[in-house]
């Protein structure tokens, strides 16, 4: 009990580690979850409506309204477009590009009359008077623009089918091309009301996106409990392992084993406590989606198991960094450096999709990987979506996850035994307690 007791208190003393690492990354965590969690509940209010975005357009009718051409653009682009006045000026169409407003500048329509008229008698195909200024910056503005090609193409291909029909100088006072256009505006807008149908395949609200967030915040948890629980416990063992320490311990008439289980349980209660705020930070995070993002009983138990057993593999390797005998600087930089190595390896930040084949091949490597498919198993994500949790798939990832634990264990006591067969030279340290003594 006394060096439990002692042990807690070497972790208290580097409590700077702890709140750096695990709880200050948690902030980031809840920053970067909570950007989602907003996304999510404004997806769960729009659900099952589709909105595209509409361009700012501004239709000049420099041909005295014949023909109603210019009218009947502005109803044809009305459906997807906001309308607004502009005047005829250069200086305002510059002001209209400046400004990222997509303005069709309509031209005369009886240039357009004797354009389709000479397309149709000669063969000659030339496009209607119509000039268009999109801002280089606007995308919808671009579609804005096709839209309207779109419409003056289906109104030269009908006034030219009236025309071939009725007589090349049938159409004297553009009684054809007003009826064209009325025609052709009216499809549009007909097209336009029937809108876009949007076929759900889930909602922000629904259990699967609830178990997505909660994996994705589990995932980015494994760097910061890897981080701490190496550094800290690295520091605790060394701490118990330094020579003059050791001496004292050997001269106590505590047993052995009983001061190692003593650190032992230090280290495990560490441990155990980060895994338990990590699952209750990301359950917090699932609130604001309410109950219907809520995830399965078993699959948070399965999830629970995992974060464990990755805190005790955490754990062992401190064991195994301490035991070395290494620097507390040493220590610090190897854990937050092998951490960000398995976090990037392992999935975590980025889809496996987008990673080189070497860096899935030392991802497969490294505990990190079969971290986060245990709680993809756990929780029916990624490749395990089609079949749900997968108690098989889970139990075998955990398990390799447990071995890593295992192994960086025996590394740990094979370290510890080589060191106690041959201890450091400190007869240095020995002369100076002398002295003191």
């Amino acid at each position: 009990m006394n060096t439990f007791k002692a042990a807690l208190r070497v972790i208290w003393r580097h409590r700077a580690y702890l709140l750096v690492y695990l709880f200050g990354l948690s902030l980031m965590m809840i920053a970067l979850m909570s950007g989602s969690v907003a996304g999510a509940q404004q997806d769960a209010a729009s659900a099952g409506v589709y909105e595209s975005d509409r361009a700012t357009v501004a239709v000049v009718d420099r041909d005295g309204g014949k023909a109603g051409i210019a009218q009947g653009l502005r109803e044809g682009l009305s459906a997807g477009c906001d309308l607004i006045a502009l005047d005829d000026t250069e200086r305002a169409l510059q002001d209209a590009v400046a400004t990222k407003l997509c303005g069709p500048d309509h031209h005369r329509a009886g240039g357009l009359r004797r354009t389709v008229r000479r397309g149709g008698s000669h063969g000659r195909r030339d496009v209607p008077a119509v000039r268009t200024v999109t801002s280089y910056t606007s995308g919808v503005g671009a579609m804005a623009r096709m839209q309207m090609e779109g419409l003056l193409s289906s109104l030269r291909s009908e006034y030219r089918a009236r025309l071939v029909h009725a007589g090349v100088d049938a159409d004297a006072d553009g009684a054809l091309l007003a009826h064209s256009v009325q025609r052709v505006m009216d499809e549009a807008q007909a097209n336009g009301r029937d809108g876009i149908a949007v076929a759900q395949t889930g909602t922000a609200g629904d259990s699967r996106t609830g178990a997505s967030m909660f994996g994705v915040s589990m995932r980015f948890g494994g760097y910061p409990i890897m981080a701490s629980m190496t550094v800290t416990v690295a520091l605790v063992a060394g701490v118990f392992n330094a020579g003059r320490v050791r001496r004292r311990l050997a001269a106590s008439a505590e047993h052995p084993s009983r001061r190692g289980m003593g650190v032992s349980l230090a280290c495990l209660l560490l441990g155990v406590i980060a895994s338990a705020y990590y699952l209750a930070l990301s359950a917090l995070l699932m609130l604001p989606l309410g109950t219907d993002a809520s995830i399965a009983p078993e699959s948070f138990a399965l999830c629970a198991v995992t974060v464990l057993m990755y805190a005790l593999m955490a754990v062992a390797l401190g064991f195994a960094l301490g035991q070395c005998g290494v620097s507390e600087e040493a220590a610090n930089g190897f854990a937050n450096v092998f951490s960000l190595v398995v976090a990037f390896t392992g999935g975590a930040w980025f889809p496996a999709s987008l990673m080189p084949d070497a860096m899935l091949v030392l991802g497969h490597l490294l505990p990190g990987w079969w971290y986060g498919d245990a709680l993809s198993a756990a929780l029916g994500l990624g490749e395990y979506a089609a079949s749900g949790t997968d108690v098989e798939a889970w139990a075998s990832s955990t398990g390799l996850v447990l071995m890593y634990a295992a192994a960086f264990t025996c590394v740990g006591l094979a370290v510890g035994a080589i060191r106690a067969r041959r201890p450091r030279s400190d007869t240095a340290e020995r002369t100076t307690e002398l002295a003191v003594g």
